[in-house]
């Protein structure tokens, strides 16, 4: 079976995760944890395609025993739901407090101070958006960009909450006009963020192995980083534990400059799968592409 693209839309629906932000107004995040064991038994029956794929991602991947493969997928599913509990805990109650910690934080600091802007590569692992909470700054604004098909609800939701915090979404369209966004606010020496694990309709992309199998991944930011000249920062939010993140931040260094601009795409691809296989093996249960992103899923 070949690679599949993502739809782009996040669970929930818009009634579902306005109830979850206006519970977590006054609400516990524990107690919807403790909900959560109730929950994820009905998606891993129902929920078939996110299943397999987390199954397949256990034994091909992971190489865990056949018989281990549901505990691991319930894991999974559960990490899945605390990290989507914990951000609307955020948007519906910014006082409640989380801790962080940061790896490498003077990588991304260090790049504020400079007139260039900078691109963010991060994947749909851990819980990304928790930067939003981490880092407060107003050297230079941050152009996350998000996909349009996402609940409507969750849009308006972080979107407010954003433009409190420098954060300027860039919302995918399907004429074109993020990719002019994109392009100003690089020029203006701001910082554009999005994930690069992720393909959606006519995407270009790169075959690469992650994690021992063969996979695409798009090379839209490589572009972007070679076009601008701009540095790229790796950066993965892990939950460390209730109420508690790790920041990752790993600059990818360009040091194929006489090859072709395919090349030093290649380049820069390889050395981004390598920080996310990183991460992704030091918190196996916390990825979360739930449809087949390897090219050999079956």
């Amino acid at each position: 079976m070949t690679q599949k693209e993502w739809s782009g839309k996040t669970q929930g629906g818009n009634f579902g995760q306005k109830a979850i932000y206006y519970y977590f107004r006054y609400g516990s995040l524990g107690v919807m944890y403790g909900l959560l064991f109730f929950v994820i038994p009905f998606y891993m029956i129902f929920a078939r395609k996110g299943y397999k794929s987390s199954a397949w991602y256990a034994k091909n991947c992971l190489k865990i025993k056949s018989w281990k493969i549901p505990f691991f997928v319930f894991r999974n599913f559960y990490s899945f739901g605390t990290v989507f509990l914990d951000r609307f805990a955020f948007l519906g109650n910014p006082t409640r407090k989380f801790k962080f910690s940061i790896e490498n934080h003077e990588q991304f600091f260090d790049l504020l101070e400079q007139p260039k802007g900078f691109l963010i590569a991060s994947a749909h692992v851990g819980n990304y958006e928790m930067l939003a909470y981490a880092f407060a700054q107003s050297k230079k604004k941050i152009y996350p960009v998000l996909y349009g098909a996402e609940a409507e609800v969750f849009q308006k939701l972080r979107s407010g909450f954003f433009a409190q915090n420098n954060l300027y979404p860039i919302v995918l369209t399907a004429n074109s006009t993020h990719i002019f966004e994109i392009n100003n606010a690089l020029r203006e020496g701001n910082i554009i963020s999005t994930p690069a694990d992720r393909t959606m309709g006519n995407t270009k992309t790169i075959e690469t192995v992650f994690m021992g199998k063969t996979a695409k991944f798009p090379i839209g930011i490589f572009h972007l980083a070679l076009t601008f000249d701009v540095p790229i920062l790796t950066l993965f939010v892990m939950k460390k534990g209730y109420k508690e993140y790790k920041i990752y931040i790993q600059k990818i260094e360009n040091q194929n400059n006489t090859g072709t601009k395919e090349e030093k795409i290649k380049f820069l691809c390889n050395e981004y799968v390598k920080s996310l296989e990183k991460v992704v093996h030091q918190y196996p249960k916390q990825w979360y592409n739930f449809y087949p992103f390897w090219k050999d899923f079956r």
